[in-house]
């Protein structure tokens, strides 16, 4: 037995709703993400900016402080690598769906 037009059509139509909401829980999750990475460096920029202006004030202490300064370097560059690798991730399977 053959499909009805409508019958596709329902499909068609079913499977665009669906991959819609897949692309909306997706969205969130990286919106959520993201957020997350910007809390991140900003958190990670304040003490940066904070170590900078104690360092100004207290030059003996300004190994230290700056030693503190570039370990969070590397903390923001694995917090924007995190996100870029989930975004990246998401966009491929995005793509994949998209062209079935």
């Amino acid at each position: 037995m053959e499909a009805s037009t409508a019958e596709i059509g329902q499909s068609a139509a079913h499977n665009n709703d669906k991959q819609l909401q897949d692309l909306q829980v997706q969205l969130q999750q990286i919106h959520q993400n993201l957020r997350t990475v910007r809390h991140s460096v900003n958190n990670s920029v304040a003490v940066i900016m904070a170590m900078a202006e104690l360092s100004q004030r207290n030059p003996a202490q300004c190994a230290k402080l700056s030693q503190l300064c570039l370990e969070k370097a590397p903390q923001i560059s694995a917090a924007l690598g995190g996100f870029m690798e989930l975004f990246e991730g998401t966009m491929s399977v995005s793509a994949e769906t998209h062209h079935r």
